[in-house]
């Protein structure tokens, strides 16, 4: 509740049980919405019990309308880094992510294709509220190419099979980091339209590591990359309209 406030996103209502609200912080920020004209509702113990998600339930919640960005409308600057996720399974793992590119910098978040859902209640949760700090675009996987082929994108796709370690390759910009599902990687017709294809190296018997520590382990390679090019990272513009 507090990143979605500090960053401005669309809260359309709040529910609130005064007997479960406890925290002064809480207390104060729920006083704060509601004199900016946000409606709310009082809710009873049970009610509100019955309708959080919340392992601690804090007495206080939201309802707030989801921001999509049409991919045709931004413009990546030449020094951005985009974050591409293609049917991750675990809104856990995917929340994740979303927190781990905010640290590294990233400009937006692409999901590709309609099985990872970045408003998952779990995921939510999972980003500590970094969902509310990025640009979201959500296209098809041509749609996604395309895009990145008028830019001029770099794409860097991860695999146990790819050709390069993911130290020894040199990324161009802007580029964007493709992560895919945790059973299957990234479907045939993303990884062929990759510019890179990068591997982490792994000992043991084990065939992949999970997918937000991948992504974690290349996001810092990349941010790190950037960093000593260009000291930071750089956004992209939209086009309104």
């Amino acid at each position: 509740m507090t990143r979605a406030s500090e960053e401005r996103a669309p809260i359309q209502s709040l529910f609130l049980s005064p007997g479960v609200l406890s925290n002064p912080f809480g207390q104060k920020l729920a006083r704060r919405l509601r004199r900016s004209g946000i409606p709310s509702e009082h809710l009873t113990p049970q009610l509100y019990s019955d309708l959080t998600l919340a392992a601690e339930p804090q007495g206080l919640g939201a309802v707030l309308r989801q921001q999509w960005i049409p991919i045709r409308n931004v413009r990546p600057s030449n020094g951005s880094l985009w974050l591409a996720v293609e049917s991750i399974d675990s809104p856990g793992n995917l929340g994740t992510i979303i927190r781990t590119a905010e640290a590294t910098g990233v400009a937006g978040i692409i999901i590709i294709g309609a099985n990872a859902d970045p408003y998952d209640p779990t995921a939510i949760r999972a980003s500590m509220g970094s969902l509310f700090s990025r640009k979201l675009l959500r296209c098809s996987v041509p749609e996604f190419v395309d895009w990145a082929r008028v830019f001029n994108v770099a794409l860097v796709g991860s695999s146990p099979a790819g050709l390069l370690d993911y130290r020894s390759f040199r990324c161009r910009w802007p580029a964007a980091l493709l992560i895919g599902s945790e059973k299957h990687g990234l479907s045939d017709q993303l990884a062929e339209s990759c510019d890179f294809m990068i591997r982490i190296p792994m000992l043991g018997r084990g065939d992949s590591i999970n997918a937000a520590v991948a992504a974690g382990v290349l996001l810092y390679e990349l941010f790190d990359q950037h960093r000593a090019l260009h000291g930071g990272v750089e956004s992209g513009s939209i086009r309104r309209g």
